[in-house]
This record gives C-alpha cells, structure tokens and sequence, in this order.
C-alpha cells in the first residue's frame, strides 16, 4: 500500500502541472465572458442614455419644452450617476474644446421625415475629447428648429471616473480588461495614465490583430501583460454596441508560478503519508460511523418535513393577513370616495344614483365574501371589474379610461388572485394623475399566457405614502402556488404588471 501510495503520488505532482495550465485556461476563459458580459452590459446602459435622450428630443414641441423635458428628465436619473455623468443643456452654440475631438465612429447623419415637425435629430456624435483636466466621452445630439436653428444636448463622462466606476463594479476581479476603438485609442483601462491613449503604443497589440476579428473568435493567446508586468492569458474580441464600435482585451494570470507548484508537490507528498496512516483508522471507525449518519439523517429529514409543513402553513395564513390587510386599507378610503360621489350625483341624476347604490353594494358584497384560498375564476374578477369601474368614471369622467381586450373565451377555468384586477387598477389611479388633457389610460390584456394591465405612467405631483400591501400580498399568492413569472415594472412611459393564471389541480 505504501509502495502504490508513493508511486502514485509521484505520478501525480507531474500531472499536477499539466492541469494547473488546462484549470488556468478554462478560468480565463469563463472570466473572460463574465468580463466581457458586464463591460457590455453596463457600456450599453450608459450609451442608452442618448437613445432617450433621442426620444425626448422626438417628443418636444419646442426649445423650452424641450428644455424643460431634458432638465425633467435628468431630475429622476439615479444619484449615484451625478459622479459619473455632466449633462450638457440645451445649448445653441456648439460645445467645443480647446483641442480638436478624436473620433470614436464617425457622426451618424439623420434625415427628418417630417419637415415640418418643430424639433429634428439631424446628427448623433460619439466622441473621445481630450480636456484640460483629461479625456472623456461625450456623446451628443445636434438639433435643427423648425427656423433652421442648431442647437446641441447631451452629456459628458470622464474617462477616469468611469475607470473608477467600473473598478466599483469589479472589484474583486483577478483579470482586467481594456476597451478601444479602431485607431486604437483607450477607453477603458486600470492604468488611468493610459486613459485616451493608443493601445497599439504600450501593448503588444497591433493594428492587424482587430482585422477579420469577429465575436465568436475567441482564440487566446499569451503574453506579457504592460500593466501587471508577467505572462497572461488574454482574448480578444469585438464590442459592438448600439452605436459605437469598440474592441476589448481581457487578460488573465497564465498560471500559478514554478514555486507554487513545488509547494503544492510537497504539501502531496505529506497529505498522502499522512493519509496512509489514517487509512488504518478508516475500517475500524467506519461502521459506528455510518450507524451514526444513518439516524441523524433520519433525524434530520423528519425536522426537514415539519419545516416544510409549517413554513407553507406560516405562508397560507400570511397570505390571508394580508389580504385582510388589504381589504382594510381599500374599503376605508375607496368607501369615502365611492358615497362622496353618490351624494354628488343624488341631486344631478337620481336614477343613475340608483344604479350607483346597487353597484356599490354588490362589490362591497364581493369584498366581504372571499372565496377559499384566495383565489377565484378571471370571470368572477372582470365582473367585478367592471362594476368597479363604473363607480370609478362616475368620480373621474373622461379623465380615466379603462379598456379589456382580448377574448374571453381564452379565460374560461382560469384563476388568478382574489381582488387582483382590483388592486392593480386601484394602484393606478392611487399613485397616477388623471386629468382631461392628460387621462389615465388603463388596459387589460386578456392572453393564453396570463393577463396583463398596462397604465400610462404619469406620478402625481406629491406621491401617497405607500405601505405596497397589494402588491405584496400577490407575490405571496404567487409564491404560495409555486408561480414565479408574476412581474411588476416601468417601461418607458408605462407602468406594466402580469398576472399569470394559477392552476388548480
């Protein structure tokens, strides 16, 4: 046994070696997509902000609107940009450095297909400017007026701050990854003095090596690393995104040095003396010790099936608090609401009030009757969707306008939450502002999929404090019956949940 064990442990402090390399490539190669999907990623999200500047442009009927717009805007982008990015206004006189611009792309020229809309993209820039505090990015859009006038918005990011927010973003890293453009010029890079540089000047990168170069060629190769002075891994693969056209490098130690693999070869070399003396205790201890595992895990599998009984117990009345909870906060305030509006209509239209009265009844005989486990037939939530709806537009007019598309026959059998039509519409007009100019359109979308309920988002001017019990007490509904897609976003201009159907089985 002993003679097996050494020649065993020989063969394997050789073979250490060889695997140390294959393990080494395979990490670079995974952290070299991981790399390459967040540098993507969060390179996207910051160029995605001229395509929506692009749209406010679109949506702007005249300078001051548009002015007011961007600056509206700008107000709700997150705090934590204001170190990365300097808005530049509305400006009529182009914003220039004292030095001439180094191209990223060449400018993208647009054509206005409405000649006489009152504001047109004409021209989108993406640039690398060097200042006298350093290079940054600027991308930018140049605007015609309907009196032929330019004018300029955009926004500027300095490349050393972004080489700080994306050390933020990967701090943990073992690689590190540079970003270029065609000429060459940087990016992105741990160096801050290489900032705005020529990669093909300090790398051993050259202008060949970005030819015929397409996104899945991903064949590695071995170098000296500039920046961390020793070999590495390091691939090399085309950024594309929206409107720019980069190339990034992401480099990755070759391996563990000769002297690690000598200790490693050691520390074998112990483990298995060691282990072959263990092994004479192994057989002794080995029954007693299998019993002993044998009850625990018999043990722990009965506590494990309690947990489970009870956690699920604990979730189903959690659900029912809740949508006790719920009920509580709506029938209160919608209550108040719903007998202001009928006092108002008794003397205006006594019969329409009648028809008031009754449909107020009938949902509040909904509310208080819940079906079992808190879910009940589409069908049953559209009807009383609808009556809900009515005492709503009775209060509201025109200025609310809700729409049901879709069949519903496709909604035959289909269960969702109690009160969850209910509760999305409510929210709706609770945190959005309806006026005639500008009505609160409400959809729901009747699919094979689930249902989905669509408002345009418009806030109020100061938001009601929130406690989200209705939106909570559907994630738990959801989550009670094992259905995960339930959702709930912004989107652009619009604020979008959907509702999945829960099967009963």
């Amino acid at each position: 046994m002993v003679i097996v064990t050494v020649f065993s442990t020989l063969a394997l402090s050789y073979l250490i070696t060889d695997e140390i390399t294959i393990v080494s490539e395979d990490i670079a190669k995974r952290n070299f997509m991981e790399k390459y999907d967040d540098v993507y990623q969060e390179l996207t999200r910051l160029e995605n902000f001229l395509t929506r500047i692009e749209t406010i442009v679109n949506r702007s009927n005249s300078v001051n609107d548009l002015q007011q717009n961007f600056n509206t805007w700008i107000s709700f982008q997150p705090k934590q940009l204001d170190s990365l990015i300097s808005w530049q206004k509305v400006s009529f006189t182009q914003y220039t450095d004292s030095q001439a611009s180094i191209e990223t792309l060449q400018d993208t020229v647009l054509s206005s297909k409405n000649k006489n809309k009152s504001l047109a993209v004409v021209k989108k820039q993406s640039v690398i400017v060097p200042t006298s505090t350093g290079y940054v990015w600027r991308n930018k859009l140049a605007v015609v007026t309907a009196t032929k006038d330019s004018l300029f918005l955009g926004y500027d990011i300095a490349l050393k701050d972004l080489q700080r927010y994306f050390a933020n973003v990967d701090s943990k890293s073992i690689n590190y990854a540079y970003v270029f453009n065609k000429d060459g010029l940087v990016l992105l890079h741990p160096d801050e003095n290489l900032l705005g540089k020529s990669v093909f000047t300090f790398s051993s990168i050259s202008p060949k090596d970005t030819i015929e170069l397409t996104v899945n060629n991903q064949v590695p190769s071995i170098v000296k690393s500039e920046y961390l002075q020793l070999d590495v891994i390091r691939y090399l693969q085309p950024l594309q995104l929206k409107e720019t056209s980069w190339y990034i490098a992401v480099s990755s130690p070759k391996n563990i040095s000769e002297e690690n693999v000598t200790k490693i070869r050691q520390y074998t070399f112990l483990i298995y003396g060691i282990s072959t003396i263990l092994l004479l205790f192994v057989f002794y201890f080995f029954n007693e010790r299998v019993k002993k595992q044998y009850k625990e895990k018999e043990r722990l599998l009965k506590e494990k099936n309690n947990l489970i009984v009870q956690n699920q117990i604990a979730e189903k009345e959690s659900s029912f608090l809740q949508l006790q909870q719920l009920k509580e906060q709506i029938n209160p305030h919608f209550l108040f609401n719903a007998l202001n509006s009928l006092y108002m209509l008794i003397d205006v239209n006594k019969e329409k009030s009648k028809t008031f009265a009754l449909k107020l009844s009938k949902l509040y005989r909904y509310f208080i009757t819940p079906p079992a486990n808190n879910i009940t037939l589409v069908k049953n939530e559209l009807e009383l969707l609808n009556e809900y709806i009515y005492l709503q537009q009775t209060r509201f007019g025109k200025s609310l306008e809700v729409t049901i598309l879709g069949n519903v026959n496709v909604v035959e059998h289909k269960y969702i939450p109690f009160l969850a039509l209910q509760t999305l519409v409510e929210n709706a007009i609770k945190h959005n502002a309806a006026t005639k100019v500008k009505p609160l359109l409400i959809t729901v979308h009747l699919a094979e999929d689930g249902i989905k309920v669509v408002n345009n988002y418009q806030p109020i001017a100061t938001p009601q404090k929130s406690n989200h019990f209705g939106i909570d007490y559907l994630k738990n509904i959801y989550a009670y019956y094992n259905v995960n897609n339930f959702t709930n976003y912004q989107k652009n201009s619009q604020y979008i949940c959907h509702l999945p159907y829960i099967i009963i089985k």
